[in-house]
């Protein structure tokens, strides 16, 4: 891995030392290194560079630093948070401890001190990058190690801010390969992941955030290609091939029409039959004494990587739709997105969470609908949308952070203000789409009749929020996807279930990652048998569900 397998022409060689040559020709580059996730593609270049530090750089006094280093934090703090928002899982675990880092006494202090001994901001926060991101390099333990890179991440972003440059580098306005030295996290969350055919990085290993993702998104990727593989095959047209026998991947920069042509071949027989299959996938959802169960999936607005699933599960139990804030969507984007996954769908139901902007941050109880509500330029736009796109396939309404029936009802009188607008312009909705809540607080949990009583047809149990403010564990969703069984959660689930019997209104665990699988058989015998879960857990929870015995 880390080696280059075409020859060199003496002009090429100029070029890597420096020199041009005056009639350089095309040169295909064969690349290889380890696949961390498999798949073949065949598309354009692009890198994402992070850059250079400031080379021009003018160092206040020490306390006009230190005051600019403290805005730049609240500035990235501020934006992680919104990142943090369309995470869930690994990947907002990964962004709270962004967060904590910025907010750790000794990181901080490191930078004080230098800034008071005369530094500038952003050379300080280069010099702690590089201590604190060596201190998990030196650990014996390789995933420590690739920690290492969230410290490099966040550092970068206040960096970024310092020298007033912009924080997302790249917009993508075609499908591409991705090239980096090493990615970072943040690199991924901003970028459209329709856009993305597959990733390269001279660095990254297999455990790695990069790998992770790639995995989780059914991405192709080859990762430890060597230094300069990324810069060199900026800009130009490559296949990625990371399905090679024996574990190794490779990236061919500039191919010929002969590995043009066997990609496509391997391409097509990958479309014709699918990648290699686990027997489980095919079997009808039973447990060991017959009891059926049915999978649903979670996704993105902007998530159709996840069409594509693993197994057949039927319907989506929760889109979640944080893109529309973060990405600024109008109405029109919004409902020919929504139309689209109404496609893919082919009639099986599609249950949209409407956008929370405030639901994740630091510790919300009772918060944060009203607040979503009284701000009608964000929500107004989806739930009109939302309304035009419900004729066009089996399409659900799930409102978030509903704390009891006076949130529920004031979010109908929404839905009915909306209606009305779109009828003065001479758009009728015939028909509401079916509605109902997120019970993701105990209060909603507990009064789940009332909320059926007002008229909720739909309770998706947010299975991972739940534990995390029932338990304490705002700030941990690691640690309450783990406990997400724990005996208090599951008091609260019976009560729902309870509240719900004989009503007719469906009752669903939505929220499940792969760290929370091994909870879910729990709420199985407890009555529970639909479950929305992350593509990369469907398979791991079916075959999970399948070993249970209810009789």
């Amino acid at each position: 891995p880390g080696g280059c397998a075409a020859v060199l022409t003496k002009d090429d060689a100029a070029h890597f030392c420096g020199g041009v040559g005056k009639n350089k020709e095309v040169c295909m580059h064969i690349f290889t290194g380890v696949s961390a996730s498999p798949g073949v593609v065949i598309g354009p270049v692009e890198q994402i560079d992070h850059g250079t530090t400031g080379l021009h750089r003018i160092v206040c006094d020490p306390f006009r630093e230190r005051a600019l280093y403290d805005v730049a934090v609240v500035l990235a703090k501020d934006e992680l948070r919104r990142l943090s928002q369309r995470a869930k899982g690994p990947d907002a675990d990964i962004l709270l401890f962004q967060i904590a880092l910025l907010e750790d006494e000794s990181f901080t202090n490191e930078i004080g001190d230098y800034i008071a001994a005369g530094a500038g901001g952003a050379a300080a926060v280069e010099r702690a990058e590089q201590i604190f991101a060596r201190r998990l390099r030196d650990v014996d333990d390789e995933y420590i190690q690739e920690r290492s890179v969230d410290v490099c991440d966040v550092c970068r972003r206040v960096v970024d801010i310092l020298d007033g440059r912009p924080r997302r580098r790249l917009h993508l306005k075609r499908p591409s390969i991705l090239v980096a030295d090493r990615f970072f996290p943040s690199d991924l969350f901003s970028l459209d992941r329709r856009m993305i055919l597959g990733l390269a990085s001279n660095q990254d290993s297999t455990i790695s955030h990069a790998a992770i993702m790639a995995r989780s998104m059914g991405l192709p990727a080859v990762l430890q290609l060597g230094d300069g593989v990324a810069a060199l095959a900026a800009g130009k047209r490559a296949i990625l091939d990371a399905n090679l026998e024996d574990g190794t991947g490779s990236l061919i920069v500039d191919p010929d029409g002969a590995h043009i042509a066997q990609a496509d071949c391997k391409i097509a027989l990958n479309r014709l039959h699918g990648s290699v299959a686990d027997p489980v996938a095919a079997q009808p959802c039973l447990t060991r004494d017959g009891t059926a169960f049915r999978l649903l999936t979670m996704t993105n607005l902007y998530g159709t990587e996840d069409k594509a699933l693993p197994l057949t599960a039927v319907g989506t139990g929760l889109l979640r739709t944080e893109s529309v804030i973060l990405n600024e969507l109008s109405e029109q984007e919004q409902l020919n997105l929504l139309k689209e996954h109404l496609e893919a769908a082919n009639g099986a139901m599609l249950a949209v969470r409407t956008c929370d902007s405030n639901a994740d941050d630091e510790a919300p109880w009772t918060a944060t609908v009203k607040d979503s509500l009284q701000n009608h330029r964000l929500l107004w736009p989806q739930i009109r949308a939302l309304l035009q796109a419900a004729p066009c396939g089996d399409l659900r309404i799930l409102f978030p952070m509903i704390a009891g029936a006076e949130d529920w009802d004031a979010c109908l009188q929404e839905v009915t203000a909306c209606r009305d607008e779109l009828q003065s312009r001479g758009v009728e909705v015939d028909r509401l789409p079916p509605m109902g809540c997120i019970v993701d607080m105990p209060s909603a949990a507990l009064l789940a009749g009332e909320l059926i009583a007002h008229g909720a047809q739909i309770l998706a149990i947010d299975i991972e929020d739940l534990a995390r403010y029932t338990l304490g564990l705002v700030k941990d969703p690691a640690a309450a996807a783990r406990r997400a069984a724990s005996p208090a959660v599951q008091r609260l689930v019976k009560e729902v279930l309870r509240q719900a019997e004989g009503t007719g209104v469906r009752v669903y665990l939505c929220g499940i990652t792969v760290a929370s699988v091994d909870q879910m058989p729990a709420y199985l015998h407890l009555g529970v048998h639909h479950f929305a879960a992350e593509p990369a857990a469907l398979l791991p929870l079916k075959k999970r569900l399948m070993q249970e015995n209810l009789s």
